[in-house]
């Protein structure tokens, strides 16, 4: 809901934004592009972009033409309101898968999941199922953070001492993880893969979730014979 609402404040700030540029006249709101760029004043244009503010476009003195988006802080709303629409949609698959795994031991084992043991193997798995999706969205969330910073912490400078002339980040999710591959100025193709937090995380819910498992098929098993055994010597 309240990613909903930021995107309607995008709309709303994006409509403000292009109205007051309009109110002002394209060679008022686009001055940058004949200040610094020498365009022809009367080739200025002003094209509404919405949800993202405005583009002035121009002709400069070469004959060639150029644009300046003005999107201000509608670009910032649409990542935040993506974000928050993506984690919220997340977070509902986790729930879902978790409590339909939940439902579907107790419905069909319903014995297994009695005592500490049980409840414990059930709540292991409830958690490791509802950490998988999430660690999915963590790693699309690296990738896109890694090729918008230029692979910063991915890719290396210099591979075997020459420089490294251009790389191209991308992303697996399962298991979870990142990879830079290129080549360096002196024609070396290389490539480079890291496991960061999501890998981790992936793996952390697989071994919660084999941890219940064990805990409902081995331990309870186990514990319930032992206890049956008791009375009998006893």
């Amino acid at each position: 809901m309240f990613a909903l609402l930021l995107h309607l404040v995008q709309w709303v700030t994006s409509w403000i934004s292009t109205s007051m540029a309009h109110a002002h006249g394209a060679a008022d709101a686009c001055s940058d592009l004949v200040n610094d760029f020498g365009a022809d004043l009367d080739s200025v244009e002003l094209v509404d972009r919405a949800p993202f503010g405005y583009t002035c476009l121009a002709e400069i003195n070469d004959g060639s033409s150029t644009m300046i988006e003005y999107s201000g802080a509608t670009s910032a709303m649409f990542v935040v309101s993506a974000g928050l629409a993506a984690l919220g949609l997340v977070a509902f698959v986790g729930v879902l898968l978790a409590f339909t795994a939940s439902r579907l031991i107790r419905g069909s084992r319903s014995p297994l999941t009695e005592g500490a043991a049980g409840r414990c193997g059930l709540v292991l798995i409830t958690v490791g199922v509802f950490v998988l999706p999430l660690m999915l969205l963590g790693q699309y969330l690296q990738w896109y953070g890694a090729s918008k910073s230029g692979g910063s912490g991915i890719c290396p400078d210099v591979i075997g001492g020459d420089e490294v002339l251009g790389f191209s980040v991308t992303a697996d999710y399962l298991p979870p993880s990142l990879t830079c591959s290129g080549d360096t100025v002196a024609g070396q193709d290389f490539s480079v893969t890291e496991h960061g937090f999501p890998f981790y995380g992936f793996l952390a819910g697989l071994v919660l979730a084999a941890v219940g498992l064990v805990m409902l098929f081995v331990v309870k098993p186990l514990l319930t014979r032992r206890r049956r055994a008791v009375p009998a010597l006893q």
